[in-house]
């Protein structure tokens, strides 16, 4: 068995305003062994984590999204948890997230291109999840 199918445990709270990709994503997590809570905007993943926060290992965001946008989701979200584990999704590229969005570089471990692969997101989730 490959070592990046060894299931992850935990709960991660998917914010993303596809409905494609909240399903795709959420059948991945589980996949992995993951519980997997969709959110469908920034709005409802902000109310969703302030009530689940105990429970959440780790957010999965859209950065582009009606309403709130990524960016201010994930500032929010750090304010109500400084040691929050967010990993970043985009179908743009790190360095126009980076110019656009948060005006400072990223760290490279908490940003994955869209779309991505079951292996990616594995591998991705077990540097970001603790054992």
């Amino acid at each position: 068995m490959n070592q990046w199918l060894n299931p992850i445990k935990g709960k991660v709270l998917l914010i993303d305003d596809e409905a494609v990709v909240r399903e795709i994503g959420c059948e991945m997590l589980e996949a992995l062994g993951i519980r997997c809570i969709p959110a469908s905007n920034g709005e409802e993943g902000i109310e969703i984590y302030r009530q689940n926060k105990d429970a959440v290992e780790l957010v999965i965001l859209d950065i582009e999204m009606p309403g709130i946008s990524g960016d201010k989701v994930y500032n929010i979200l750090k304010e109500i948890e400084p040691n929050l584990k967010i990993l970043l999704i985009s179908g743009y590229a790190k360095g126009y997230l980076e110019a656009t969005f948060f005006k400072k570089k990223l760290d490279p471990s908490i940003f994955m291109p869209k779309p991505f692969q079951l292996e990616q997101l594995s591998l991705k989730l077990k540097s970001l999840i603790p054992a």
